[in-house]
């Protein structure tokens, strides 16, 4: 029996053909404070700063992903929040996630309090008033230090691996009264209030508070 060997490299290259990515699945490349309005995925190109007042990014739509990709964002100062979620007169925003990168100097690093489910993971936040505030959301292995009022603010969701210090009120804020969360494997260390002030129901894990 004869064997189609012509066939098969044509097979093959057609395989690699179909499977390529298309170029509009990359993500889109931020190199200025902005409006997010679309859903999709975003990464910083490099560092961004604020005027003075005035927010950095904004998140309107369902469904974003922001990647810092290591860069820093910084505040002019009197500016309310480095990342915030603004759902407007709509339903709560879903499908948020910023993760790895540094937020500087706003009177709030990151603010996902008007969104569901959101994820904030691997920030360093610094020099705020308020460090990171959600609600019903995961809040993962983020760093928050010299705040002036609270670290970490969150109502529900699931808050672990996070380490707060050096701030002038509380660690882990007031934000755990509306409804119960999970608070596992943070540390607090050095704040000027509690380490932890929380509300039951909150189911309160292998947490560490020093001075």
């Amino acid at each position: 029996m004869r064997r189609p060997s012509s066939l098969s490299p044509i097979a093959f290259a057609l395989g690699v053909t179909i499977f390529v990515p298309a170029a509009d699945a990359q993500p889109t490349k931020i190199n200025n404070c902005q409006t997010i309005s679309n859903p999709g995925s975003y990464v910083l190109t490099d560092n961004l700063s604020a005027d003075a007042g005035s927010d950095c990014l904004t998140i309107t739509a369902d469904f974003v992903t922001i990647n810092l990709a290591s860069f820093t964002i910084s505040g002019g100062g009197g500016g309310f929040a480095g990342i915030v979620v603004d759902r407007g007169t709509g339903p709560r925003l879903r499908g948020i996630a910023i993760r790895n990168g540094s937020i500087s100097n706003f009177s709030l690093g990151v603010d996902v309090g008007e969104a569901d489910g959101a994820i904030v993971e691997g920030l360093r936040v610094s020099g705020v008033t308020q460090g990171i505030a959600a609600i019903d959301s995961i809040v993962k292995g983020n760093t928050v230090t010299g705040f002036s009022d609270f670290g970490i603010s969150a109502s529900g969701g699931v808050i672990t691996g996070n380490n707060v210090s050096d701030g002038g009120n509380a660690g882990f804020g007031d934000g755990f009264r509306s409804s119960g969360g999970t608070v596992i494997g943070n540390t607090a260390t050095n704040n000027g209030s509690a380490g932890f002030r929380v509300f039951c129901p909150v189911n309160l894990t292998d947490n560490t508070a020093v001075g």
